[in-house]
C-alpha cells in the first residue's frame, strides 16, 4: 500500500503537474531552435515540483496531527505560484490537435502504467525482502 502512494504522490509531482504546464508534443512540434529552453524549461519544473514535495514532506512530519493539511495546502499554493511565474512554452503548437492530443493522451497512458508498474514491483520487492529481512532478525 505504501508504494502505491508513494508512486501516486511521485507520479503527481514530477509527472501530471509539470505535463500541466508544459505538456508533451509530438517530435514535429516545435522550433528545433527552442528545443533546448524547453527541455531545460521543463526539467526545471519537474526538480522544482519534486523537491518541494519532499519540502513539504518535511514539514509535514514535524507539523503536529492538527497542522498537518497546513503541507499540502502550503503545496498547494506554492506549486501554482511557481505554476504562473514560469514562462510559457515558446512555441506555437501548430500540428493538428487531433494529433497533438492522442499523442498527449498516450503520453499520459505509457508514463502511468510505468509508475504503477514501478508501485507494483517495488511493493512486491519490498515485500520479499522484508520477510527475509524479518525472519533472519540479525541475530548474531
Amino acid at each position: 500500500k505504501k508504494t502505491f502512494v508513494l508512486a501516486a504522490i511521485m507520479w503527481l509531482t514530477i509527472f501530471l503537474i509539470p505535463f500541466l504546464k508544459y505538456p508533451a508534443n509530438p517530435p514535429t512540434v516545435g522550433d528545433a531552435d527552442t528545443v533546448v529552453l524547453r527541455q531545460i524549461l521543463y526539467l526545471l519544473f519537474i526538480a522544482i515540483s519534486g523537491f518541494s514535495a519532499v519540502g513539504f514532506f518535511v514539514l509535514y512530519k514535524k507539523l503536529q496531527n492538527k497542522k498537518k493539511g497546513f503541507a499540502f495546502i502550503g503545496y498547494a499554493v506554492f506549486i501554482t505560484a511557481v505554476f504562473f511565474i514560469m514562462p510559457p512554452s515558446p512555441d506555437e503548437v501548430t500540428a493538428p490537435m487531433d494529433l497533438v492530443n492522442g499523442f498527449r493522451t498516450m503520453s499520459v497512458v505509457a508514463v502511468s502504467t510505468f509508475w504503477v508498474a514501478e508501485a507494483i514491483i517495488l511493493g512486491a520487492l519490498w515485500q520479499k525482502y522484508k520477510t527475509k529481512l524479518d525472519e533472519s532478525s540479525f541475530k548474531t
